[in-house]
């Protein structure tokens, strides 16, 4: 049984105005898919390089994000940070930091908020470990706040995936966990060293993808390791997969997916 990270999902206001700002910062808007409660849009590198964003506008709320403190931002990869971050600018962003080298890893950084207040890491290493030195931009992991790291790495290492990283920065401690053998979306997780209670979500996040080759077996072995169980699996009609829900240790929903057949055929689910 394998599983890897697949997009993440967060609420926009706008999809409209949203896709073409990530489309001005080099990415592509893949697909759209509309369902009863929500539009949604895949975005992406055109070449297919690294992850995915999925937005989604919902059809019976129209007031602005509330971000709770679940999100904390979204990495944006880049092999010409200054021309990134000034597209983004060009394109209504809000200018946090501007584009700056770091001491203490070999990488330049600038952020900004995207149009409905997301918080955006551009980021430049010269050279990649990959080689690759012709890539506009591409996304990397999304970040969010939990509130017991421990915890939390033990449900995803549940899940499948391989705690990648562990890093501690002034006012928090962090991991970065993914499946090395597939390339795509990374996870990384941060919890604030002064404790902030039960996780706010808000209304950003929406929900979690994880892509498996056997949705019913890991659905099985999260709820088998007491992990509340959602939606039990069930094959979809409309695509040619198998999906299922259940909620991590602070209560974010996670989608388990997995695909039947050819995989572009449910990329928008």
């Amino acid at each position: 049984m394998d599983s890897w990270p697949g997009q993440y999902c967060i609420n926009v206001t706008d999809i409209e105005r949203t896709i073409a700002f990530y489309e001005a910062i080099g990415l592509s808007n893949t697909s759209r898919t509309e369902i009863p409660q929500a539009l949604e849009a895949i975005i992406t590198e055109p070449g297919g390089k690294g992850g995915k964003i999925q937005l989604a506008q919902q059809v019976e709320n129209h007031a602005p994000i509330d971000f709770g403190h679940a999100f904390w931002k979204l990495y944006i990869l880049t092999n010409d940070i200054h021309r990134v971050h000034a597209a983004a600018v060009a394109a209504g962003a809000e200018v946090v930091s501007a584009p700056a080298a770091l001491d203490r890893w070999p990488v330049t950084v600038s952020f900004v908020r995207d149009p409905d207040g997301y918080q955006i890491e551009f980021v430049q290493q010269d050279p990649w470990p990959d080689g690759d030195s012709k890539t506009l931009a591409w996304v990397g992991q999304y970040c969010i706040y939990v509130s017991d790291i421990e915890r939390t790495i033990e449900f995803y290492e549940t899940l499948g995936l391989t705690l990648a990283s562990r890093t501690e920065i002034d006012h928090a401690y962090e991991v970065v966990l993914d499946n090395p053998e597939r390339a795509g979306n990374r996870v990384q997780l941060a919890q604030q060293k002064q404790p902030t209670g039960p996780i706010d979500m808000g209304s950003a996040m929406w929900k979690l993808y994880f892509l498996t080759d056997d949705c019913v077996a890991l659905y099985e072995k999260l709820v088998g390791a007491g992990y509340p169980g959602l939606i039990e699996p069930v094959r979809l009609e409309r695509w040619p997969t198998t999906m299922a829900f259940v909620a991590d240790p602070d209560g974010y929903q996670i989608e388990l997916v997995q695909v039947h057949g050819d995989p572009d055929a449910a990329k928008s689910v």
